[in-house]
């Protein structure tokens, strides 16, 4: 059985605590160790992968990281946490690239002698290695529309990587895929779509948790990293202060951390509502909150899928989401499994929230089509239609697991 298997390579920056890295441990967990002999590299270490991460992979992945040596990667770490001085900018973009570009490059294509293809989780690897001699797949989590708006050099970016570097291009929705076919044609028979894979059962599982430290009121949440430029949670806390100014009885509670929480604690601060709304931080179970809210709030500016929106639905919450590009409305069926509302727009999130909490008739309506929706988003039909993109490069078929239905 060993020989027939398929040698792939993952490949992700870091693991953080966010959607991108809880999306790709459920694609390792949903390969099938029989079929798929997988490897991850990493290029800089974290606390996450250590304290979380490790935990939750699959036994089998072989993990790599690429540069645990600190003068390789302490300021990384800061840069990403903002905490990075003048001095440790200066060190970090100036001095270490020429000398860490090459030794990444080496150490990982060390690695790779051992697989076949290789997955770029975070469309990160080629600007290290450049194209690679086995075939690559590359993961665009961001929506592409977005990048055609004053983003040209991050666009022209892109289009180099899909044209030169990779074989294909993941799109996680059917809107990213028809962006990027627009926005680059040139590529076109690149791009796939493959939604995130999902564990249903393990989501339900944690959701049923009691935990001690849940709130004992009525709540709202909200769950994503504290970062406004994609977030906004700052239009969450003006629309939530309004309902507060209409009497409404649930409290705010909101989930993760990340590096605006100081800026968004001192506006809680300045718009009077310390006694109702709470930041819990990172949670390792966010869905135990999730699943005992009375309501979930979403308010990107932008997002790629959306792995919340689809967590909420499994779990049997009522969902208000912006209508972002590009990810919430696909995942919220156009409006039947959850509401939407204009990005950055305080008093339709507020009016949203308000009938999502209070019309029972909508919540009821809301739920059943959620239910019958979020069932595609198991881990056998990702991980069937995975394997048939692996297929098509490697020209080796690979039998889906047993008991997993076709996608479309």
């Amino acid at each position: 059985m060993a020989e027939t298997r398929t040698r792939i390579l993952f490949h992700v920056t870091h693991l953080l605590h966010g959607g991108i890295e809880t999306a790709l441990v459920s694609l390792l967990a949903s390969l099938d160790p029989a079929r798929f002999d997988v490897g991850l590299t990493v290029t800089y270490p974290s606390d996450a992968l250590e304290n979380h991460f490790r935990a939750r992979l699959p036994a089998h992945v072989k993990v790599h990281v690429l540069a645990p040596e600190r003068w390789l990667s302490h300021c990384r770490q800061l840069k990403k946490a903002r905490k990075l001085g003048p001095l440790g900018k200066f060190y970090e973009e100036v001095l270490l690239p020429p000398v860490r570009k090459p030794l990444m490059n080496r150490r990982f294509r060390r690695i790779l002698a051992d697989y076949e293809v290789v997955v770029d989780y975070d469309m990160s690897l080629s600007r290290l290695t450049g194209r690679l001699p086995v075939p690559m797949i590359g993961y665009q989590h961001f929506s592409v529309a977005h990048l055609a708006q004053g983003h040209a050099r991050k666009l022209r970016k892109l289009r180099h990587q899909c044209s030169v570097d990779y074989d294909r291009v993941v799109m996680l929705n059917e809107t990213m895929l028809a962006d990027a076919k627009r926005l680059i044609p040139e590529a076109a028979d690149k791009f796939v779509r493959l939604y995130n894979a999902f564990d249903l059962a393990r989501i339900r599982a944690l959701g049923d948790e009691t935990l001690p430290e849940l709130p004992t009121v009525p709540y709202i949440v909200s769950v994503g990293r504290l970062e406004e430029s994609q977030k906004d949670f700052t239009t969450l806390l003006k629309a939530y202060a309004r309902l507060v100014r209409d009497g409404i009885e649930e409290d705010l509670v909101i989930v993760g951390d990340g590096a605006s929480r100081q800026k968004l604690e001192e506006l809680t601060r300045e718009l009077g509502l310390e006694a109702r709304v709470r930041f819990a931080g990172f949670q390792a179970n966010p869905f135990a909150w999730m699943r005992h809210a009375r309501l979930m709030a979403f308010s990107s500016r932008m997002e790629g899928l959306g792995n919340v929106l689809v967590e909420a639905l499994a779990l049997g919450q009522v969902v208000v989401s912006t209508d972002c590009p590009v990810g919430p409305r696909e995942m919220l069926d156009d409006g039947r499994a959850g509401l939407l509302v204009p990005v950055g727009e305080v008093d339709a999130l507020a009016d949203a929230m308000t009938r999502a909490l209070r019309d029972e008739a909508l919540r009821e309506a809301l739920l059943a089509h959620a239910m019958e929706f979020v069932a595609r988003m198991g881990l056998a039909p990702t991980a069937e239609a995975f394997s048939r993109v692996v297929a098509s490069l490697t020209g080796r078929p690979i039998a889906a697991p047993a008991g997993t239905a076709a996608t479309a």
